[in-house]
């Protein structure tokens, strides 16, 4: 006889309704659903490209299967738990209550294609049927597959308001059958026993009816049509815009899989595929996570470099960098080979904004990091492995990868012009003519000559000097000070150009405070990146990461060529975060520095070739 049967606990452990995998998913139940979902299903895919359906439908309530005998177990429930204070039980039962005796009850299907169904129907245990309906915390799957603690099929239960679900499945081995599952607390049955609070609805000994389930009007697989069908009884969101939550988890989780063909998602009249991103994506703008927009471009742009590796011989790896929209959110979608996103790393190098995606697709590798995932599959815990340090030791060696591949593309400028934090705002649009120009991504090889513009001397009055006059001066007679003029040079020897006594005249002091009696101190750099946004303009970005802290500090920067430096010819200079600083030739002063803190500059110089740049940090004190 087809009914619901709830097995006694033999007067063992009572359940309430917070001891369940239910309640992992409460906090977000449709994002979670989706999720869970939708990574089951490319679980068990057969075909390339597996098919999702959600839909909404309602039926009238008579029509519930054994909705009579829910109406008396949510009564019981509530009698058994009315002497509890928190009001937690009461609630879901009464709600429960009401919802089992209105006219109609709202459901929502899940329906997916081109699977493999839920296989061993008439198993007892380790088989994809009884490990989805009769098995708590049960996982058989294959080392690369998304799924592994087997608490995902709690999800649809946390979206129901009876929390009750029921499977139906036509499996590759032409099988058919359905069953339904209450995951409800302990109770008291008529004979006086105490439940386990799960109920299963079906033939004796809790087996499944072998038919398909017929719930929604018009609907039914046909021959061939392989997958699993998912009826949540009593939907919580039919009401509400229970597409758009679905819709934008999808798109979160799974933009890779949907790019890479490997997942079609219909959500009542709306598909979610490669040809439908951009429009799903512009229409559910606002309502994305914060990222999801970023990875997309990073898929379709054309400035994306893509490097591929086979990582440390444990299969292939391919990482996608887009580097220079100062919107970027400096981020990596770490996608494993299902096409589910794991998670965001954040943390990149560098100061240049930029965005990624990482696809893991070698076997190996996505069987070392499977049984790293947390249970909701959102992060990757290397003490959840038989060996953390070797865990720990892979994932580092993924993090080295992605910052060694992202510091090369920013130290090089990723291209011939990149639009680095804040420098859009400044700068003029590139003309097509430069568009257009052959771009190259390497450092020019090519010796080339700086010319530098000497401005004619003058003497203490202004005039230049006629041809009665000394132009040249002998080295043994004297030096002069970097910033200094002809006519305030320091006496050496004793010896002056004019034999005739003068009157004595005040040391020169270079700008910035640096004078005869100023002690430079060398300040160590733990980075300098220099990136090239504009090399027609000659506009560069600076990132400075200082060692240690010091006050009144100068940056000197100088042009590497094959055998000697050249003065940088600076023509202006700004720091990003504020701080006012002074330039004076390729010497910038006044500068704060904080050791490990940032100092992020715009410099443009008067030399308009890709140019390899050094720079020396020292401070000054009296």
């Amino acid at each position: 006889m087809i009914k619901w049967r709830f097995p006694s606990n033999d007067h063992g452990e009572n359940k309430g309704i917070n001891d369940s995998g239910v309640a992992t998913f409460r906090g977000t139940p449709l994002k979670s659903l989706a999720r869970e979902i939708c990574q089951n299903s490319l679980d068990a895919a057969s075909e390339k490209i597996v098919i999702i359906d959600f839909d909404v439908f309602s039926i009238p309530i008579e029509k519930v299967p054994g909705i009579i005998e829910l109406r008396d177990v949510f009564s019981r429930c509530l009698e058994f738990w009315g002497m509890q204070k928190a009001i937690t039980t009461k609630e879901f039962y009464n709600n429960a209550i009401d919802v089992a005796y209105r006219q109609e009850c709202s459901f929502l299907r899940i329906s997916d294609y081109n699977t493999i169904g839920l296989t061993g129907t008439k198993g007892e245990i380790n088989t994809h049927w009884t490990n989805l309906t009769k098995s708590s915390g049960a996982s058989d799957k294959k080392g690369t597959a998304g799924g592994s603690y087997g608490i995902g099929k709690y999800a649809p239960f946390a979206c129901s308001d009876f929390s009750t679900v029921f499977y139906s499945t036509y499996n590759m081995d032409n099988e058919v059958a359905y069953q339904g599952v209450s995951r409800l607390v302990t109770f008291k049955r008529e004979d006086g026993e105490t439940t386990q609070g799960i109920g299963y609805y079906g033939n004796e000994k809790n087996t499944p009816v072998y038919n398909q389930l017929s719930l929604e009007p018009g609907f039914e697989r046909k021959e061939g049509e392989y997958g699993t069908d998912i009826f949540i009884a009593g939907y919580k969101f039919a009401n509400g815009d229970w597409e758009k939550d679905i819709i934008v988890s999808v798109l979160d989780g799974f933009l890779g899989a949907i790019w890479n063909e490997s997942l079609v998602i219909r959500v009542g009249d709306k598909e979610i595929s490669k040809c439908t991103l951009q429009d799903m994506i512009e229409i559910y703008r606002d309502d994305l996570t914060e990222y999801t927009e970023s990875y997309y471009m990073v898929l379709v742009s054309s400035e994306t470099h893509w490097i591929e590796e086979d990582f440390l011989g444990l299969g292939l790896i391919k990482l996608g960098v887009l580097v220079g929209n100062q919107d970027a959110p400096r981020r990596v979608a770490m996608i494993r080979q299902t096409g589910m996103k794991i998670m965001d790393k954040d943390h990149l190098p560098g100061h240049v904004p930029c965005v990624g995606i990482m696809f893991i697709e070698g076997d190996k590798i996505n069987e070392k990091l499977r049984v790293m995932e947390n249970p909701e599959h959102t992060l990757w815990q290397p003490d959840r492995t038989k060996n953390p340090i070797a865990a720990k030791e892979l994932l580092k060696s993924l993090n080295r990868f992605i910052k060694k591949e992202i510091e090369r593309l920013i130290s090089t400028g990723g291209g011939d012009e990149i639009d680095a934090v804040g420098v859009g705002n400044f700068l003029p649009d590139v003309s097509e003519e430069s568009k257009d120009k052959t771009k190259e991504e390497v450092v020019s090889d090519k010796v080339v000559e700086i010319e530098m513009k000497v401005s004619p001397k003058r003497n203490r009055f202004g005039e230049e000097p006629g041809k009665d006059m000394q132009d040249e001066v002998d080295d043994s007679i004297g030096h002069k000070e970097p910033g200094g003029d002809d006519s305030e040079w320091f006496h050496d020897g004793g010896h002056t150009i004019d034999p005739k006594p003068k009157n004595p005249q005040p040391a020169h002091i270079e700008e910035g405070g640096t004078g005869a009696g100023c002690i430079k101190k060398a300040v160590s750099l733990k980075k300098f990146i220099p990136v090239c946004v504009d090399k027609v303009k000659g506009h560069y970005m600076f990132m400075i990461v200082p060692s240690e802290s010091a006050e009144n500090g100068v940056i000197d920067v100088f042009l590497s060529a094959e055998t000697q430096n050249y003065d940088a010819p600076i023509k202006s200079v700004t720091i990003i975060n504020g701080q006012q600083v002074e330039l004076n030739g390729n010497t910038i002063s006044g500068i704060s520095f904080k050791k490990d803190e940032t100092i992020r500059m715009r410099v443009e110089i008067d030399y308009y070739e890709m140019c390899a740049m050094e720079v020396k940090a020292y401070a000054t004190s009296k």
